[in-house]
């Protein structure tokens, strides 16, 4: 079952590389249109602004969510490397279940949050915000889902080829 449900977590994170990917590609595309409208053509766009900072938000969270699959995320391996290998396992399954709730965090104040923006919309472009706030549980549900895959690994989280130690 953990083959299933691991091989689901790597298409989960290749599909967050690709619309992270093309969601920089839109923030890059929107905030050079910018510059040259406003250095060179002497002409502010209102818009391009809104347009990056949408695409930074969901490129941001995209990517952060990707990196709990590829064990990315904030720990102190010195100490871990320090500890004997079955202390070492416990506390990085011990990092995986903190991570998880920081995911719940995440996926419950942001859905409250973007509930609570539904009704509102952008200044220039006018898209609803809880587009640009969804990014936040989106965020969570899939650093959840990551991190109950990692979990659920029946070998030892140390021994993974992702995680690099140094």
């Amino acid at each position: 079952m953990y083959r299933h449900v691991d091989t689901a977590g790597r298409w989960v994170v290749r599909i967050s590389y690709l619309l992270g990917a093309m969601s920089a590609l839109v923030m890059l595309g929107s905030l050079l249109v910018g510059v040259f409208y406003r250095y060179v053509l002497d002409a502010s766009l209102a818009w391009s602004d809104e347009v990056a900072t949408l695409a930074f938000i969901w490129t941001i969270f995209l990517f952060s969510s990707a990196l709990v699959r590829d064990f990315g995320h904030v720990r102190v391996a010195l100490l871990l490397d320090a500890l004997p290998r079955v202390a070492a396992e416990v506390f990085e399954r011990a990092i995986v279940i903190l991570v998880l709730i920081f995911g719940y965090i995440l996926l419950t104040t942001g859905w409250d949050y973007t509930v609570f923006t539904a009704n509102r919309v952008s200044a220039a472009v006018r898209y609803p915000m809880w587009l640009q706030n969804a990014a936040i549980p989106v965020c969570g549900g899939l650093i959840i889902f990551h991190a109950v895959v990692l979990l659920l690994r029946p070998t030892w989280i140390r021994d993974m080829p992702e995680v690099n130690n140094g």
